[in-house]
């Protein structure tokens, strides 16, 4: 190689990780964070914040279905099964007697919450009336932009996330649930 093009590669590396500290710096000075989006960001516990299997699952508050408004970082302390579901979805209606019936029978010990993906006051009407009509009583949250499910990275549904005490995500399942699957994927989250 010769020099003139050894000097430029040279002094090209040095004018990119200037130009990188100078940014970074900007942040810095500005309290901002400049963190690359979609890096998940350590806490003071060293655990990670983001989507994915061993990572603090994300806070979020949402409005149930009776209208109170509830953050999964209230549950902190309780497993949690989160799942992600529509009215309109065949699987997710399919799913929704074993969610019925594993709440009924663990919902003490581990908390269900189901998050509607609702896009406006009418359509949470008509997931109340769906709702009503299969005799389902478990939790539901209305999502009603989507930006829980875009959060959570979701591509399909239904897809259930699980959630230890710690608030860790532990597993992930993407499709719909038995009771069966419900309770083996529970042994994940619960030491029961």
């Amino acid at each position: 190689m010769n020099k003139r093009l050894f000097s430029v590669i040279i002094i090209s590396v040095v004018i990119v990780s200037l130009i990188a500290a100078y940014v970074w710096s900007i942040g810095k000075e500005r309290g901002k964070d400049v963190t690359p989006p979609g890096a998940a960001v350590k806490e003071e516990t060293g655990v990670q914040t983001g989507t994915e299997v061993g990572q603090r699952a994300p806070d979020f508050t949402l409005t149930a279905t009776g209208g109170k408004a509830v953050s999964l970082s209230s549950f902190r302390g309780r497993p949690v099964v989160l799942n992600f579901w529509a009215t309109w979805c065949p699987p997710c209606r399919e799913e929704m007697p074993a969610i019925q019936s594993f709440y009924e029978k663990r919902g003490r010990e581990i908390q269900v919450l189901a998050v509607n993906l609702t896009a406006s006051e009418k359509s949470a009407a008509h997931v109340k009336d769906f709702l009503k009509a299969g005799g389902y009583t478990f939790p539901v949250l209305l999502d009603t932009h989507n930006s829980t499910a875009q959060e959570y990275l979701v591509r399909a549904i239904p897809t259930t996330f699980l959630i230890d005490r710690e608030g860790i995500i532990r597993d992930i399942h993407t499709g719909p649930m038995t009771v069966e699957m419900l309770e083996k994927a529970v042994k994940k989250i619960s030491d029961q």
